[in-house]
């Protein structure tokens, strides 16, 4: 690992650095709950100082994705051995309630909406303190993109997690599908006249009808976007900015 974050260091977007870390995760560590959340975590200084790296981003998103799926999957996994034990009365407690405990013992540990959230202030600050910068709204987009799927419970899409995974294109595996291609392509800001005012009703009519927690955190985003907006004087800033409201509006119409 400190290979990988020396290799890093030296040659921007390193794609092979990245993607040898991911392998590691994959067939050593075996995506453990815990390596992955001290991953995120020990990451976070690094790109902090790298705001501009793509593919240091790429990897947060990767711990993350792999995060909820396993604790999604765990706890699949505790839901289906407490429907065997109802129906299997006659055993020992100890003896049902063992396999369960040890499913969900590393689920307990995730708070998968407070982790999303803490991913979203940690965006906050770095783009207000390192302003112009694409790659912080373009990890903003797919961390709010997890985020709303975790909320309506909608799956995830492509995400692999079986050790056995190739280590060729290991970091490409880690992104979306086609089907949501367009978290992946750059910050698309043509075209922003003429939906300003096609965004605001789309934008209220989706906050209506969304769930409350949804709601919540669509609020907030825009709230983000008309401070940076009304604040900013970073001609860059404010174009990624309208480019990721125009985004929420495409991406909820949807």
């Amino acid at each position: 690992m400190d290979v990988c974050c020396e290799a890093a260091g030296r040659y921007p977007s390193n794609y092979n650095a990245w993607s040898h870390r991911i392998w590691i995760l994959q067939h050593l560590g075996k995506l453990d709950i815990k390596i992955l959340l001290d991953e995120l975590s020990s990451t976070k200084h690094w790109v902090s100082v790298h705001v501009s790296d793509h593919s240091g981003f790429h990897y947060r998103k990767f711990l993350i994705k792999s995060l909820i799926s396993r604790t999604v999957t765990d706890n699949a996994i505790l839901v289906q051995n407490q429907a065997v034990n109802e129906q299997t009365p006659s055993l020992p407690n100890d003896e049902k309630n063992e396999v369960a405990e040890a499913a969900c013992t590393e689920d307990q540990r995730v708070d998968l909406p407070h982790l999303l959230e803490e991913e979203l202030e940690f965006c906050t600050d770095l783009i207000d303190i390192y302003p112009g910068h694409e790659t912080l709204w373009c990890h903003r987009r797919h961390v709010f993109y997890l985020q709303h799927h975790l909320n309506n419970k909608l799956p995830l899409p492509n995400v692999r997690l079986s050790s056995a995974d190739s280590d060729a294109g290991a970091l490409n595996n880690s992104y979306p599908s086609a089907a949501v291609s367009h978290l992946t392509q750059a910050m698309d800001i043509d075209g922003l006249n003429d939906l300003s005012k096609q965004g605001y009703t789309q934008e209220t009519k989706r906050l209506k009808r969304a769930p409350a927690q949804d709601s919540l955190a669509l609020e907030m985003e825009y709230r983000f976007i008309d401070n940076i907006l009304a604040t900013c004087r970073d001609v860059e800033q404010v174009r990624f900015a309208t480019a990721y409201r125009k985004w929420l509006v495409i991406f909820l119409g949807q």
